[in-house]
């Protein structure tokens, strides 16, 4: 959904340019509040951890969790890929500090680590610059248009993970819902075509597809 936008990051003055860029390779299933609470060694945080001869996996504290339940989650590829790039000499802290322009470059008066509020804001800044849309306007109901947001990623994530042909059950898992019923409603809806190329691949369906055709005329 936000590929590709790195002119529009750099064009989000506020904002350091590799801090953009670097979210919108996330493209993770985390909330823009939980993935600022990543950090590489401090207590009640989210924690990447990797034990001899297993996968690596994020380890959520219980007091981030709905069920108050301490829970590892697979590490998707692209998020462990990001983690790699910092190396092991400088793995401490907060594995992501997003910064200003005016703290990078000491300008002005100098702002600490960002909030995720401000982080959101500049993301939604970013969405709308690049006339990403997720939802059109309404004006029946008088809804403008939606654009892309932070939490745009989490439901690309979804989506992403569905396209390449993961099971249902582990999408559920990696987004942290209790059923892949909740993730079909409102994270990964499907693509109606995927599933009439496999019903005609089950089905044998023989009919062909003509571009521009008109299914009744097809059909009568």
């Amino acid at each position: 959904m936000f590929h590709g936008l790195t002119p529009v990051a750099t064009s989000c003055r506020r904002f350091a340019a590799e801090n953009s860029r670097q979210y919108l390779r996330i493209n993770d299933r985390l909330r823009l509040e939980e993935l600022l609470c990543v950090s590489w060694d401090v207590d009640g945080t989210i924690r990447p951890m990797r034990r001899e001869s297993r996968l690596p996996v994020l380890l959520i504290p219980a007091e981030m969790q709905k069920n108050d339940t301490e829970e590892a989650i697979p590490l998707l590829p692209w998020f462990e890929a990001v983690l790699t790039e910092t190396p092991p000499a400088e793995r401490t802290g907060w594995a992501f500090n997003p910064l200003t322009l005016q703290s990078k470059f000491k300008w002005g008066k100098r702002v600490g680590r960002l909030k995720p509020q401000r982080v959101g804001r500049v993301m939604g800044e970013i969405g709308e610059r690049a006339k990403v849309i997720v939802a059109p306007s309404n004006p029946k109901t008088g809804r403008p248009i939606k654009y892309a947001s932070s939490h745009d990623l989490r439901r690309s994530c979804a989506d992403r993970l569905l396209g390449a042909g993961v099971p249902p059950m582990t999408i559920a898992t990696v987004m942290r819902h209790a059923s892949w019923q909740t993730t079909r409603r409102y994270y990964a809806p499907g693509d109606v075509q995927a599933d009439a190329a496999v019903l005609r691949d089950c089905l044998g369906g023989t009919v062909p597809i003509k571009s521009g055709y008109s299914l009744k005329s097809e059909l009568t």
